[in-house]
């Protein structure tokens, strides 16, 4: 048999009152009363996974300044935490916050009493109605949301893996659209794209500008004497030896069909520019060497070394 319960506006004041207290002491886990000119806090509700909290270190008082009681929730507080959770409760800030706002509110981990971290919520809020002057206590209460954060970290993680994941297609189609398929050097919308990074990086950090340009030696001659393969085949082998040989962080561009532009930005001193022309032709004739072609693979270049000037970017495009 169903029991009715009592319409609210016959209950007694008294269980109302009785009622809202459970519910909220079932809500927090510490709800703690600050009177405002003293700072002497009073712990209205404690609940046993705190118990490790107390107003002072191995002491069961119910009553003491907040500055004791907030030492005592900075050692446990995670460390990552510490630095907000002390300037949320700086007394000072959160006074003067509270003339303007009903609560202030901020989530941090928490050790409880099994000496686990958990997620919370600390709230300090006005004690006295929304639309009251009167009265300048404030509560301070902390409760549980650890399995809510937790599920919303999961999904914040799960949101970052798919936008990473849709990053690295992007980038990854980015550079294929830039990327000249038969040797892995840029095309000219890689020249287009890297070349103002390339000389904005020059500029700022003043560094001076590698600038070089490289073509193969007799690409009709091979083409038309032992065929476009074997053509390909030194188009790739000199492409491979400029990878190596250019200096760090060069962009490197196949211009044409057996041309090629590369440009970095060098610091002063550098010795990598001076090295290059010898690394090109040692590579080159490595390589060579090690097969039994009927031709030899060789590539003429020339390159400079300035400052950066106005107009670069149209220079290098138009090369």
């Amino acid at each position: 048999m169903r029991v009715k319960s009592k319409p609210l506006s016959i209950m007694n004041k008294n269980s109302i009152r009785k009622s809202i207290d459970n519910s909220i002491r079932s809500l927090f886990q510490m709800i703690v009363i600050i009177n405002d000119p003293t700072g002497i806090c009073d712990i209205i509700d404690h609940n046993a996974e705190l118990s490790n909290i107390s107003a002072e270190n191995n002491s069961d008082t119910k009553t003491c300044p907040f500055s004791v009681l907030r030492k005592n929730l900075v050692i446990n507080i995670h460390p990552e935490d510490r630095e907000e959770f002390c300037r949320f409760t700086d007394r000072d800030r959160y006074v003067k916050l509270l003339q303007s706002r009903v609560h202030l509110s901020m989530e941090c981990r928490l050790r409880h009493a099994d000496n686990r971290y958990y997620w919370s919520e600390i709230i300090i809020c006005n004690s006295t109605a929304e639309d009251s002057t009167e009265g300048n206590d404030c509560l301070f209460m902390i409760r549980d949301i650890d399995e809510r954060k937790k599920a919303e970290l999961d999904r914040e993680a799960e949101e970052r893996a798919v936008l990473k994941s849709l990053q690295d297609q992007y980038n990854a189609l980015f550079e294929e659209n830039m990327t000249d398929q038969q040797t892995g050097c840029y095309n000219r919308k890689g020249l287009k794209y890297y070349s103002d990074i390339v000389i904005d990086e020059a500029r700022n950090n003043n560094r001076d500008l590698f600038v070089c340009v490289t073509d193969l030696n007799g690409l009709k001659h091979l083409n038309d004497t032992y065929g476009h393969a074997a053509g390909d085949e030194a188009i790739a082998a000199v492409a491979g030896e400029l990878k190596k040989a250019a200096p760090k962080g060069s962009k490197i561009v196949r211009t044409g069909g057996d041309e090629f532009l590369i440009f970095a930005s060098v610091s002063e001193g550098s010795k990598e520019p001076y090295e290059f022309g010898d690394k090109v032709d040692s590579g080159l004739k490595a390589y060579n060497a090690k097969r039994s072609n009927p031709y030899t693979i060789g590539a003429s270049y020339g390159w400079v070394l300035m400052p950066v000037k106005e107009g670069m970017t149209r220079v290098l495009t138009s090369i």
